[in-house]
């Protein structure tokens, strides 16, 4: 009884699959004719073929924009401030100013001390 049930739920599956299937093919097809006569009827509009080229030309302009804009950052970032360092340098830096750091605290600690 179950496998029966999963036989026709699996059927009905497939056929709803392949029907879908099948209009999309259909629709499509339709599409594409009705645009051929629609082209072929009025040859004052621009063609597929145009709407293509232009598409590509589009794309190769955008192509080269990016370019120009990303040769245009390229001189700033050679300007900005060293952002990268050496581990080294980075320590040397660290230790001096916990070295001044420890010299305000013991002159603060210093000055605060009772005087005999």
């Amino acid at each position: 009884m179950v496998g029966a049930f999963v036989a026709g739920a699996a059927a009905a599956l497939i056929g709803v699959s392949l029907g879908q299937g099948l209009r999309i093919f259909v629709s499509r097809k339709r599409t594409n004719a009705r645009l051929d006569i629609i082209e072929q009827c009025i040859p004052q509009l621009i063609t597929r073929a145009e709407v293509q080229n232009a598409f590509a030309e589009v794309a190769q302009i955008e192509a080269q924009r990016m370019a120009q804009e990303q040769n245009r950052r390229k001189p700033e970032m050679q300007f900005q401030p060293q952002a990268v360092q050496t581990s080294a340098g980075m320590n040397q830096r660290i230790n001096e100013q916990l070295d001044q750091l420890k010299e305000r605290i013991q002159a603060m600690n210093d000055s605060m001390a009772p005087q005999p």
